[in-house]
């Protein structure tokens, strides 16, 4: 019986171990499966994450392609306006001459004829060049011609300092894009420096100016967006200005010295608005400024000039409280002047004052209640002592206070 018994406990054992052994081969399985989808998953992410890129990057690639396309018909129509023009006035200057030659023809008459032919053929090629040397000249040399500028396609952001700035948003074909860069104003040269730099031979500038221009040079050029056809451009610049004034963009309404002031309640037709933020520090010490955006709309047209003024997006300083009125207490009623309160004598050291129990509220303020006694201890009237230090005096018949001078 007890071998019996052994058995069991034996067998019952072993089917314990075996069932513990298909339960560790099982959560085994479970947890490669897991394992395996997991990596599935992350391979999935990943190809799509390098799908996205790739898109995008094609699509970056596109539009640069787009653009380089526009500049090179750009730079070509202006080489064909160029050519165009050269060869009008060549053709005229041409014109001209023959026509001068033929006159000297007939008056010199038929026996020069032939001759006169032979030198026409010659000055005229002479002059041709002549007149296209001296257009050429005019156009490269005196006042270049600016090519227009092409229309781009409305960006998504703004880059200000490699930052990424979220730009106006606009859509549709009707509206035109365009970018340019404001060049820093020269800075202002004395009277005296312009008056030697004329003086000299050859039409040569002073070297006095040279390091204003260094200085104007090293000045970052600021990008100006000009957005033309919107329908709204004041609806657009409000939102924009709301968007960008939230926490996560970081930017304020600013005034010209860069306070932070409140936006407008309403929106003009035309105007500008400036938004501004600080630029954080990093721990090497590079970085900070201010990055700028400032808004200008009117009609159907809005632009926006990206910029990093000197200085620090800051608020107003908070304004000084006006200086509170000073406390008065019972002592300074005790040696008040008897006819302040409408009592007689010189001094209130005849009067007994008792303060009584409770407060009152009087203008808003709490005021405490005062009884005032004769020497013969007869009631002479009732007086308030606000917390404002004002002074009331109880007129019983009307049932109301009545506020009096201290001085």
């Amino acid at each position: 019986m007890k071998q019996d018994k052994a058995d069991k406990i034996i067998q019952k054992a072993e089917l314990k171990a075996k069932k513990a052994a298909q339960q560790v081969e099982a959560a085994g399985k479970k947890a490669e499966a897991a394992r395996q989808k997991q990596e599935a998953q992350d391979q999935k992410k990943a190809a799509k994450v390098a799908k996205a890129a790739t898109k995008k990057a094609a699509a970056k690639t596109k539009k640069a392609e787009a653009v380089a396309k526009k500049a090179q018909l750009a730079a070509q129509k202006a080489e064909e306006k160029k050519a165009k023009t050269l060869a009008k006035v060549a053709a005229k200057s041409a014109a001209s001459g023959k026509g001068g030659e033929g006159g000297e023809e007939a008056a010199a008459g038929g026996k020069k004829k032939k001759g006169k032919k032979k030198l026409l053929l010659v000055a005229i090629p002479v002059l041709a060049a002549a007149v296209g040397v001296g257009a050429f000249f005019f156009l490269k040399g005196g006042k270049e011609e600016e090519t227009p500028l092409e229309p781009i396609a409305a960006p998504a952001e703004y880059v200000l300092n490699e930052a990424h700035i979220t730009a106006l948003p606009v859509w549709g074909e009707e509206v035109l894009v365009y970018q340019e860069e404001v060049l820093p104003e020269p800075a202002g040269e004395p009277e005296g420096d312009a008056q030697a730099g004329e003086t000299e031979a050859d039409g040569e500038a002073s070297g006095d100016a040279a390091p204003a221009e260094d200085a104007a040079a090293e000045e970052p050029a600021k990008i100006l967006y000009r957005y033309e056809g919107l329908k709204d451009p004041v609806s657009l610049v409000s939102a924009y200005a709301a968007v960008m004034s939230t926490e996560d963009a970081g930017f304020s309404v600013v005034d010209e010295t860069l306070l932070r002031i409140d936006p407008p309640e309403e929106y003009a037709a035309s105007g500008s608005l400036q938004l501004a933020r600080n630029v954080p520090q990093a721990e090497d010490g590079t970085g900070g400024g201010v990055h700028s955006l400032l808004l200008s709309w009117e009609g159907n047209n809005c632009s926006v000039l990206l910029d990093t003024p000197d200085g620090r997006v800051h608020d107003p300083k908070p304004e000084t409280p006006a200086p509170a009125a000073p406390r008065r207490g019972l002592s300074d009623l005790e040696n008040i002047h008897p006819s302040k309160l409408g009592l007689p004598g010189e001094s209130m050291e005849a009067y007994k004052l008792i303060p009584q129990d409770g407060s009152f509220r009087i203008a808003g303020a709490i005021s405490t209640r005062v009884n005032v006694y004769d020497k013969n201890n007869q009631f002479v009237g009732s007086y308030f002592l606000s917390t404002e230090g004002k002074l009331y005096k109880l007129d019983e018949e009307a049932n109301a206070v009545v506020e009096l001078d201290w001085e």
